[in-house]
């Protein structure tokens, strides 16, 4: 079959288009590789960052892991001492309790000895007067004794709380070193 030369001129237009339009798809496809690339070393060198950084991190954090395992032991022997103490200020304030209840005895015997003693000598009514101030200050040691039974049994609770937070907050640091233990 043989081609005019109109047909023989469009064919090459059409050959030359062709080969335009793949030359246009290469660019694209290079550009877009190359792009791709470019993203591709930004990301591996980002990830690079981010491993030298967590390997400073390590580094540091397993250099400072004695120091902290020593301060958390000395918080726990202090805190240890601490609920210790409190609990032999518990013991006195119990026994403190157990002796004032019978200060309201001794108030009523106050009040019969001043019954007894007004009808005595005029000195001896002074000193009447004198037990009526004792017994006004033995009152409000009464009632500040019982304010400190009251707050110490608060501090009671709290510091057991403590004692119990210390022990709970210690724990992660005492299976770290049931892990990796120290020579």
């Amino acid at each position: 079959m043989s081609l005019t030369l109109e047909q023989h001129r469009a064919l090459r237009d059409a050959v030359h288009n062709f080969n335009h339009a793949m030359e246009l798809r290469t660019h694209l496809n290079l550009r877009v590789a190359s792009r791709v690339t470019t993203l591709l070393r930004i990301g591996t060198i980002s990830l690079a960052g981010v491993a030298i950084i967590f390997l400073i991190l390590l580094v540091v954090l397993t250099s400072k892991i004695k120091y902290m395992t020593d301060l958390i032991d000395t918080m726990n022997t202090q805190f240890t001492s601490i609920s210790k103490d409190m609990g032999e200020m518990r013991n006195i304030i119990v026994r403190m309790d157990q002796a004032m209840t019978t200060m309201p005895v001794i108030v009523q015997e106050v009040e019969t000895m001043q019954e007894s003693v007004s009808s005595m000598h005029s000195h001896i009514s002074s000193m009447g007067e004198r037990m009526q101030s004792i017994d006004k200050g033995l009152t409000n040691i009464t009632n500040n004794v019982t304010n400190m039974t009251m707050t110490f049994r608060m501090m009671d609770g709290s510091v057991n709380q403590i004692g119990h937070d210390v022990h709970r907050m210690s724990r992660p640091m005492r299976m770290f070193n049931s892990i990796f233990p120290f020579p």
